[in-house]
């Protein structure tokens, strides 16, 4: 079975009920932390976990509500008994490794517990990510200097889904997520509630342009995630919007929500 724990819903200025987006995927022999913003600690004690229950961890991006949680993580993980799996672009890894500096200097590298695997900015990458999972990851459109990665994965026991975030509609998106079983896809705008706004100059989409991402994908089921405070507060509009008029299957998570892919 593989459990995906949606520990935060909502983008850079959300607050109160929906935090910084971040996931928890949960399979045989795999706990893996997609972003790491700044509440992570606080996210997983939520559902009943501490830093040092995760081993795989997937960055998308350099922006701080998608990275400045890195350092505690690193920091509750110096004494684990197994090391941090770090999935990155290599210059988000860059920056993550300057983080880390900033936040705790002194530590000399063999103290930290952590193995790096930089991914590929430039092309699209299939790699063994963890006995029975597949992680392939596409560069997707965003602004200069800050390289984002969407990323699939394929689970041995069943299922696969892909996470698509801060970027415009794009084929790379699209053709990562086709035939998925699952697409998380960030929906930071509305195109109903917020119909003067381009949401093209943010790299970032709306809830029926993550639908039609979905649909041209064929992914029966379209997850909503990095939503906006004012869209937020509206999730059965954001979910028709979404869906439009086709049988697409939409779900708009509350933060701590599961759900188990089929």
């Amino acid at each position: 079975m593989v459990e995906v724990v949606f520990l935060g819903s909502g983008g850079a200025f959300s607050a109160g009920r929906r935090s910084n987006t971040a996931l928890l995927i949960e399979a045989p022999g795999l706990r893996m932390l997609v972003e790491a913003g700044p509440p992570i600690l606080q996210q997983l004690a939520r559902v009943g976990h501490a830093a040092m229950d995760i081993d795989w961890l997937f960055v998308t991006h350099a922006h701080g509500d998608h990275m400045l949680g890195f350092p505690m993580l690193v920091l509750c993980h110096l004494d684990a008994r197994r090391p941090l799996r770090v999935y990155a672009g290599t210059t988000t890894m860059a920056r993550l490794k300057a983080l880390w500096e900033l936040a705790y200097p002194g530590f000399a590298d063999e103290r930290l517990n952590i193995a790096w695997h930089p991914c590929p900015e430039e092309a699209t990458e299939e790699q063994p990510f963890a006995p029975g999972v597949t992680l392939r990851t596409a560069p997707v459109p965003a602004p200069p200097d800050l390289p984002t990665l969407a990323a699939r994965w394929d689970f041995a026991v069943g299922g696969s889904l892909a996470f698509v975030t801060d970027t415009v509609p794009n084929d790379a998106a699209v053709a990562l997520a086709h035939g998925c079983d699952l697409l998380i896809h960030e929906a930071s705008f509305s195109a109903v509630l917020q119909p003067d706004l381009d949401p093209s100059p943010y790299f970032h989409s709306t809830a029926r342009q993550a639908g039609e991402v979905a649909r041209a994908a064929g992914c029966p089921r379209l997850a909503l995630i990095h939503l906006g405070p004012r869209i937020g507060e509206q999730p059965d509009m954001l979910a028709a919007e979404a869906r439009g008029e086709s049988d697409l299957e939409v779900i708009v998570p509350e933060d701590g929500q599961r759900y188990i892919l089929r």
